[in-house]
């Protein structure tokens, strides 16, 4: 079987909650074609009804009209989810929505990759955007949002993978590993993450952690291309075996 059709089998059997995380993780974690088919499945999930894919479809969309339908059709049952059941997604959706940290904050305490990527994010810019900050606090902030990647590279979070890597790659909040940056970039490699992909490409070119190799550079270059839509990519990939 070659690549491109084991991933069609893959995309064939995405799940409905494979289709939401995929939606709420945007294009660029698992490129267009895969992305576009995560949103069919969504928005099929929500005209038929259902609350959790109607409010991601609410938050997602671009138009307005239909943002509107969809979040009034299931903000209730939402809020309900968080306050009652206290679940972790539902937190980070009324977040979005909102654009609300402490929502955010209640979605990542509860272990939901997004917010901790979120909120990881948000801890490595704050530690930039500040000039004179004291070494001991731009550690303990960097730290911070190495803690939140941690956490979400733990659940096998392809974003969270990304993230990790490059604060090893940057000794952000850690060491500067470069093995452990490449081990990350693999791991979301292999998760179907085209930036990850593009930075195994260049770790192999550049010998980054490892032993330079053209033909595995060129390989996961190749990858990351066809996610994007690369039908030359794609022929290369089908032909290679």
């Amino acid at each position: 079987m070659t690549i491109l059709a084991a991933a069609c089998l893959l995309l064939g059997a995405m799940s409905s909650s494979d289709a939401v995380v995929r939606v709420l993780n945007a294009p660029t974690s698992c490129g267009a074609k895969v992305y576009a088919e995560a949103k069919e499945i969504v928005t099929r999930d929500a005209k038929a009804g259902k609350p959790l894919q109607q409010f991601v479809l609410g938050v997602t969309t671009d138009d307005q009209e239909l943002a509107k339908r969809c979040l009034d059709a299931s903000r209730d049952k939402i809020r309900e989810l968080a306050e009652k059941r206290n679940n972790p997604l539902a937190w980070y959706l009324l977040s979005v929505e909102k654009n609300d940290f402490a929502y955010l904050q209640k979605a990542a305490d509860g272990g939901n990759v997004q917010a901790l990527n979120a909120l990881g994010s948000i801890a490595i810019s704050e530690a930039f955007a500040r000039e004179g900050v004291e070494t001991n606090r731009l550690e303990r902030i960097l730290k911070r949002g190495y803690d939140c990647f941690s956490r979400a590279a733990r659940q096998r979070d392809p974003n969270g993978f990304v993230n990790l890597g490059t604060c090893y790659l940057r000794g952000f909040g850690c060491a500067q590993d470069m093995v452990m940056a490449v081990r990350c970039y693999q791991a979301a490699a292999e998760l179907g993450h085209p930036e990850a992909m593009d930075n195994l490409s260049a770790a192999y070119q550049f010998g980054h952690g490892v032993k330079p190799d053209a033909e595995r550079s060129l390989y996961w270059a190749m990858r990351a291309r066809a996610l994007r839509g690369d039908a030359a990519a794609a022929t290369w990939l089908r032909t290679r075996k």
